[in-house]
C-alpha cells in the first residue's frame, strides 16, 4: 500500500514497515508539494489524489489544487455543472407554470382556499428551505466518509438528487388523487433535495474549476440555468401537450440523468479534493478503496454522527461570515441581496402591465413571453461575458458588474415611461442580457474573492451557501419594501370588477427604487480591497 504514494519524493515521506503503519500519522498539510495533474492519468485511474498540497507558506489546500489544474475542456465543465440545467427548468417552469395550475385546482376543489394564498404558501416554503444550503455546506466541508473514493461533495449531491426524485414522484402521485397535504409534505422534500444540489453544484466551482477559467465556468453555469429553464417551457407547450402530471416525469428524467453525468465527469477530482484537505493517516488510505459502504454507514457519516456533534455556537457559524476574515466575499455578497432587491421588481411586471399599459386580456400570458425573451436574452451574453472576463482587464470582473449594473438601472428607470407593450419587449430583451452579464460575473466574483479570502479552512460550501440565500433574502426584502410603496404612492382605485387599479406614479416610485437597489449593488463592489478582484 506504501506504492500509491510513490508520488511523493522520498525525502518528503519516508517509508516504513507494514507493522509500523498503524502508528504512522500522515498529516497532508505538512507536505508542500505540487503533484503532477495529468488529466489523462486522473480519468482514466483515478489515483491523482492530491493535485496540490498545500504550502506551509499560507497558501490554502483549495488554492493550491486549483493553481495547478490544466485547463478543463468545456464539454467537462459543462458536463460538472450539468444539474444546472435541471435545476433551471424546474425552479422557473415549477413556479410560473406547475404550481399556478396546482393552485387553481386547490381552490376549485376547496373555495376558500384562494390560489393567490395557496401559491404564496409554496413559494413560502421554498423559501425556507433554501436556509438548509450553508448547513449542508458545512457538512461537506468537514465531512470524512468511510470509503476515500466516494469523494467530498458527491455523496450529498446524490443523497440530494434522491430526496428530489422522492419528493417529485410524491408530488405527482399526489396531484393525481388531490392529496394536497400530503403534496405539500413531498414539496418540502423536493425543495430540499434540490437545494442540496445546488449548494452541491456551486461548490464544484471553486473546488473543480482552474481560477483562469472561472469566468467560462460561471458562462456554462448560466447558460445551462437560462437553457434548461427554456426547455421545460419548450416541452410543456409542445410535446407534453400543456399536461402537468407530464412534468414531473419530465424533472425526474432531468434531475436523474444529469446527477449521474455530474458523478461520473466530478469524481476524480472530487476524491482529489477530500484527500487533499483532509488529515488522513496512512491506515485509512489503506482501506481496501473498492469496498463501497452501506447506505446505513453513509448516511451516519454524513448526517447522523456530525449532527449529534452539532452545537448552538456551530449551528449559528453556518449561518454566518467572519467579515474580518472574509471581507471581500463579505461585500460580494452583500452587492448580492441588492442585485435581488434590485431584480425582484419584477415580481410587479403583471400589475404594471394590467394597470400601466392596460394589457387587460391575458396578462399572464404577456407576463410569460417577456420572461422568456429575457432569459433568451441572458443565454446570449452570459458564456460570452464569462468567457471574456477570463481574458480581459486582467481577470478582473469588476468593470463588467458596473456595466450591467448600469444598464439594469437605468432601463429599469426608463420603464415608468413606456407605454406599449412593444416597448416593454424591448426593455425586458435588454434587462435580460444585462442580468445574464450580472449572474456569471455575481458567481464568478464570490468564486475569486472566496478564493483570496481563504487560509485553508475549507469553508467553501458553507459561506457559498449564505451566499446563495442572500439572493433569497434580496428577493424578500424587495417586494416587502415595494409593495407597501406602490400601495401607499399608487392611488389605488377598484375597478368594476372588483379588482385593484394602481396609477403609473406609484410604479414610478417602485422602479426608481429598483434602479436604486441597482446602483448600490455596483456602489459595494467598490469596497472590495483586493486589486486584482
Amino acid at each position: 500500500m506504501v506504492g500509491k504514494f510513490s508520488f511523493f519524493s522520498k525525502q518528503q515521506l519516508p517509508l516504513v514497515e507494514d507493522s509500523n503503519r498503524d502508528t504512522l500519522a500522515i498529516n497532508v498539510q505538512s507536505y508542500g508539494t505540487t503533484l503532477n495533474d495529468n488529466e489523462t492519468q486522473e480519468d482514466n485511474t483515478g489515483e491523482s489524489l492530491l493535485s496540490g498540497i498545500p504550502k506551509k507558506d499560507g497558501i490554502s489546500g483549495e488554492k493550491g489544487i486549483r493553481g495547478e489544474q490544466k485547463h478543463l475542456d468545456l464539454w467537462k465543465i459543462v458536463a460538472i455543472l450539468s444539474t444546472a440545467f435541471a435545476y433551471g427548468c424546474i425552479m422557473t417552469t415549477l413556479f410560473l407554470i406547475t404550481l399556478p395550475v396546482e393552485c387553481q385546482r386547490i381552490q376549485r376543489e376547496y373555495p376558500t382556499i384562494q390560489k393567490s394564498i395557496s401559491l404564496a404558501l409554496f413559494v413560502a416554503i421554498a423559501g425556507v428551505t433554501q436556509l438548509i444550503t450553508p448547513m449542508i455546506g458545512m457538512l461537506s466541508d468537514t465531512y470524512q466518509p468511510p470509503v476515500p473514493t466516494i469523494g467530498k461533495r458527491l455523496p450529498y449531491l446524490v443523497f440530494g438528487s434522491i430526496l428530489t426524485v422522492v419528493g417529485l414522484l410524491g408530488q405527482g402521485i399526489s396531484s393525481a388523487w388531490s392529496f394536497w397535504i400530503r403534496y405539500s409534505i413531498f414539496f418540502f422534500l423536493h425543495m430540499i433535495g434540490l437545494n442540496i444540489i445546488y449548494a452541491m453544484m456551486i461548490a464544484l466551482i471553486p473546488d473543480q474549476v482552474p481560477p483562469t477559467q472561472v469566468g467560462m465556468a460561471n458562462g456554462s453555469l448560466a447558460f445551462l440555468l437560462v437553457t434548461g429553464s427554456l426547455f421545460g417551457f419548450g416541452l410543456f407547450y409542445s410535446v407534453l401537450g400543456e399536461d402537468i402530471q407530464s412534468m414531473y416525469g419530465l424533472y425526474t428524467i432531468i434531475v436523474i440523468s444529469s446527477s449521474i453525468l455530474t458523478c461520473i465527469c466530478a469524481h476524480d477530482r472530487d476524491v482529489t479534493l477530500m484527500k487533499t484537505k483532509s488529515e488522513i493517516d496512512l491506515l485509512n488510505s489503506a482501506v481496501d478503496e473498492s469496498q463501497i459502504p452501506g447506505f446505513s454507514v453513509l448516511i451516519n457519516s454524513m448526517l447522523i454522527a456530525p449532527l449529534r456533534e452539532l452545537n448552538a455556537a456551530k449551528f449559528i457559524s453556518a449561518f454566518t461570515i467572519d467579515t474580518v476574515k472574509y471581507h471581500d466575499f463579505f461585500v460580494v455578497t452583500v452587492s448580492r441581496t441588492f442585485y435581488y432587491m434590485g431584480i425582484s421588481v419584477q415580481s410587479f411586471f403583471l400589475f404594471f402591465i394590467h394597470d400601466v399599459l392596460h394589457i387587460r386580456a391575458n396578462p399572464e400570458n404577456a407576463v410569460a413571453l417577456l420572461s422568456i425573451l429575457g432569459q433568451c436574452a441572458g443565454a446570449l451574453t452570459c458564456y460570452p461575458v464569462g468567457y471574456a472576463s477570463d481574458k480581459v482587464f486582467g481577470g478582473s470582473r469588476k468593470p463588467f458588474i458596473y456595466v450591467a449594473c448600469t444598464i439594469l438601472a437605468s432601463t429599469t428607470f426608463c420603464i415608468m415611461f413606456l407605454t406599449t407593450m412593444d416597448q416593454m419587449i424591448v426593455a425586458c430583451l435588454v434587462l435580460g442580457g444585462a442580468n445574464g452579464m450580472y449572474l456569471t460575473m455575481d458567481t464568478s466574483l464570490a468564486v475569486d474573492t472566496l478564493a483570496a479570502d481563504q487560509e485553508d479552512d475549507g469553508s467553501n460550501a458553507q459561506l457559498l451557501g449564505v451566499w446563495g440565500v442572500a439572493g433569497f433574502v434580496g428577493s424578500a426584502l424587495g417586494p416587502l419594501v415595494g409593495g407597501p410603496l406602490l400601495y401607499i404612492f399608487g392611488n389605488p382605485v377598484e375597478e368594476a370588477d372588483g379588482a385593484i387599479e394602481y396609477s403609473a406614479h406609484g410604479y414610478a416610485i417602485v422602479l426608481a427604487m429598483s434602479a436604486f437597489y441597482y446602483v448600490c449593488s455596483a456602489l459595494t463592489l467598490t469596497l472590495i480591497r483586493s486589486k486584482y478582484i
